[in-house]
């Protein structure tokens, strides 16, 4: 029965392929044949799903640099299970493309002809903006005691946010405005603080902030935290009177707790957090590399909670000096290491090195350089700074991705954010990338940034391309060039 099912097929599969040539000239991807329909050969096809493991039908996959090169009959069409049947025209590495509708593209240079998996993240949808406001709660305010109270409020990170930490989502760049002494003073809008009075010289000043607001540039479930901590107030204030930045400030910040909250979030929303749920009772030192003059190394306590990377504590590191992190006893505890140019701090510049690593009794990281931004030698071609490597650091992947840079409104702010269009994968360090030719056009007008991430890893040599590059890493070392 089976060959007499076989035999019956063949026809249509022959007549499937000789109208399939006739097309392999046009731009339009190849439908799956008539034997897809039937049977998915695992071992010889490329399978598009989704970051949950569902499999992506209709998505464009080009095999190669171009329409027709290396071969002819290399832009195909996923079937209803995602998949798409491996030409036998394939005999070399080449690069493999995937676009699908509601997703960003993707690449995966120099591939072998061997069944793979490729992951599709989703388009975010940047221009729309939610503001979520409400108040830390439970701080334990005492008037005039030097010490103000305070609850900072982000979103929960995931590793692949930590190695990408920009300080910015920590400590919010937007601001709002507070009386003090007659003057006006700048206090990042993601900070709750209760309603208090401090002494300063021979004044009593009340300080009342107690909304903290942030903003989320998608719909759906998410997770913020709400930690607490203190800061001497008259130390503080001398020093923000005299031109220092937030950032420059973190070290007076003493942090003790967190609380946790998930709201589903349909548009602008509210939500009160307490902030005194977890204790960071536990403590460890992290030892500071040697750090050049016009360079910063900032150590960020995390706790690990169910995939979620939770922020226990936050310093500036001298050069080869030590300090002790506050983190929460019991937890798996790590500790993110970002090393930053000073100036990049002040221009915003996303040029940075960060290490992920778990957070041992006396943790010393080492640090891959900082480097250079990427230069274009093309149009759709840029070259990459080359380094070394750093002793027991292996280099497992290189990965770029090609934004959209938009201004959308946040408050009283406009802000300019990145809206991924295409990301590009190789499993090595490499000097540099060029795009493949899209056979449906370009990737639009507008000014774009194109940004790098070389990938090492402690505890890999290697690793799966895609999304899941980020379960073996733990140092990144990243800059970008926009156009």
């Amino acid at each position: 029965m089976k060959r007499f099912m076989m035999a019956a097929m063949v026809p249509a599969l022959l007549l499937g392929c000789s109208e399939q040539n006739k097309q392999h000239s046009s731009q339009q991807p190849q439908q799956p044949g008539f034997l897809e329909g039937f049977f998915h050969i695992e071992a010889n096809v490329i399978t598009i799903k989704t970051a949950d493991d569902k499999p992506i039908s209709g998505a464009q996959v080009l095999i190669g640099d171009a329409l027709n090169s290396p071969f002819s009959g290399n832009f195909l069409t996923t079937n209803a299970s995602g998949q798409v049947e491996i030409p036998a025209a394939w005999t070399s590495p080449t690069a493999v493309t995937v676009q699908a509708a509601g997703y960003i593209r993707a690449t995966y240079l120099a591939q072998s002809p061997a069944a793979m998996t490729i992951i599709l993240r989703p388009i975010k949808n940047g221009s729309a903006q939610y503001e979520v406001k409400g108040a830390a709660l439970d701080l334990p305010v005492k008037n005039n005691d030097d010490q103000v109270d305070f609850g900072l409020v982000m979103p929960a990170f995931t590793k692949l946010d930590l190695l990408s930490f920009n300080l910015d989502s920590v400590i919010s760049p937007q601001s709002d405005t507070i009386s003090a002494l007659g003057q006006e003073i700048k206090v990042p809008s993601n900070i709750s603080l209760p309603k208090q009075s401090e002494k300063y010289s021979f004044f009593t000043i009340t300080l009342d902030k107690p909304l903290y607001r942030t903003y989320f540039g998608q719909k759906g479930v998410n997770r913020l935290v709400a930690v607490k901590g203190r800061f001497p107030f008259k130390d503080t204030v001398d020093a923000m009177r005299g031109g220092k930045e937030f950032y420059e400030l973190i070290n007076m910040f003493k942090i003790s707790g967190a609380g946790i909250r998930d709201l589903d979030v349909q548009g602008n929303s509210q939500l009160n957090i307490p902030a005194g749920e977890l204790s960071f009772t536990d403590s460890k030192k992290i030892t500071a590399p040697a750090v050049r003059g016009d360079e910063l190394f900032i150590a960020v306590g995390v706790a690990n909670q169910s995939g979620y990377m939770i922020p226990t504590d936050i310093k500036n590191v001298g050069s080869n000096k030590s300090m002790t992190l506050n983190t929460l006893a019991g937890s798996d505890q790590k500790v993110l290491a970002v090393l930053k140019k000073s100036a990049d701090m002040k221009s915003g510049n996303d040029r940075m090195s960060a290490t992920l690593l778990p957070f041992e009794a006396q943790t010393a990281p080492k640090m891959l350089p900082l480097i250079n931004d990427p230069s274009f030698v093309g149009q759709n071609e840029v070259v990459f700074p080359q380094f070394n490597t750093v002793e027991g650091v292996n280099p497992i992947a290189t990965y770029s991705v090609i934004s959209s840079q938009i201004e959308v409104q946040q408050g009283p702010a406009k802000v300019t954010i990145m809206n991924p269009e295409w990301e590009v994968y190789a499993s090595k360090w490499v000097t540099g990338m060029k795009l493949p030719n899209w056979p449906q056009g370009s990737r639009g007008n507008g000014k774009k940034r194109w940004e790098v991430s070389f990938i090492g890893s402690q505890t890999a040599s290697q690793a799966q391309l895609g999304p899941a590059i980020i379960d073996a890493a733990t140092h990144v070392t990243h800059s970008s060039v926009s156009y």
